[in-house]
């Protein structure tokens, strides 16, 4: 044991009675044997508090945190100053992670020096049935540069905390916000721009629970505090990545864009009140970054690192949707009764 070099995993929880122990059991037993685990209570009104406890008392590399409710962001950051390992691991405590994930992923990451080792997620229902993989391909980046793209611009998200294992250094001096949702959004670009080299591995190794009662499965459509602590993580990736890759900045520009376009599509198709309201409040920001995202690309003479034609078709319904709301409400109306009835 004394050859390996000390993971720690950093587990939030709250009101996480019915999974805590599973999660627990799955770090507990990986085949990777120099972990310490820290459970950080972030105030929870269940029995969470006194499962952490116990388990504590049941293994002896777990370390239990006991707090007031101050949001998973400032959870996460108590757990990480509380860790004393050279690598770096996070784990929700509703989910759950293969036995081998540690082993395998700290293995890529010694051979090769990397700063960060990325791994896949499945989705899975309450009752462990497999949902969806998110693979992630064989890939590797040499530079902040390259792995800043690969952050703004993979097919699939890469932000999520739970799916890597770090080297602790990249924490030094991170920015923690303090938001409730997306608050991995913000810390990733941090960490993603000090990575030198990344490697990512086509394995699914996190199994994320798709619990209908969670935080994250609240809907921004119908939940304005989630809504706007969106924007705020929006706004703090895009002001991150104008100081640090500027030349980035039409690509995250997109992303916002397309976040508000999804969620005025849906408002309009899922028929919500209000929808009116929600479209004048947030029209003029997506008109302002669609616009900014334009100059910056003709001043620097190129395209969007994405997938053109779906970028070509998304223009298209940006600018109905910008220039007449009330015609792409139609429009969209039609579409969707149109597929209900014939599937296309």
């Amino acid at each position: 044991m004394s050859d390996l070099k000390l993971l720690s995993v950093i587990i939030p929880a709250y009101n996480t009675e019915k999974y805590l122990e599973k999660c627990v059991d799955s770090v507990v037993n990986q085949t990777y044997k120099n972990i310490e685990i820290i459970i950080v209570d972030d105030g929870s009104s269940d029995s969470t508090p006194q499962i952490c406890d116990e388990l504590a008392a049941k293994y002896h590399n777990i370390k239990v945190i006991h707090q007031s409710n101050q949001g998973s962001s400032k959870t996460r950051e108590n757990g990480l100053n509380a860790s004393t390992g050279e690598y770096i691991a996070f784990i929700d405590s509703d989910d759950y992670i293969d036995l081998t994930a540690y082993e395998k992923a700290i293995k890529v990451l010694e051979e090769n020096d990397c700063d960060m080792v990325q791994f896949g997620i499945c989705d899975v229902d309450l009752k462990g049935n497999i949902i969806k993989e998110w693979h992630r391909d064989n890939m590797t980046f040499n530079n902040s540069r390259d792995v800043y793209l690969y952050f703004l611009t993979y097919k699939t998200p890469t932000w999520s905390m739970v799916d890597k294992v770090y080297k602790r250094s990249l924490f030094n001096n991170i920015e923690w916000p303090h938001i409730s949702m997306m608050e991995d959004y913000c810390i990733s670009a941090q960490l993603f721009a000090r990575t030198q080299k990344l490697m990512t591995i086509d394995e699914y190794f996190y199994y994320y629970i798709q619990n209908p009662t969670s935080l994250c499965h609240d809907n921004p459509n119908t939940n304005p505090k989630i809504r706007n602590e969106q924007d705020t993580a929006n706004e703090f990736v895009i002001n991150f990545t104008d100081k640090t890759f500027p030349e980035f900045l039409p690509e995250i520009l997109w992303r916002r864009v397309e976040s508000i376009y999804n969620i005025l599509i849906n408002y309009i198709s899922q028929g919500y009140n209000g929808w009116r309201e929600v479209i004048k409040q947030l029209l003029p920001i997506l008109k302002q970054d669609y616009k900014r995202m334009k100059q910056e690309l003709k001043a620097q003479g190129r395209e969007l690192c994405f997938n053109k034609k779906l970028i070509r078709k998304t223009k298209i319904h940006l600018s109905l949707l910008i220039h007449c709301p009330s015609l792409y409400k139609f429009y969209l109306k039609t579409r969707l009764k149109i597929h209900a009835l014939t599937g296309i």
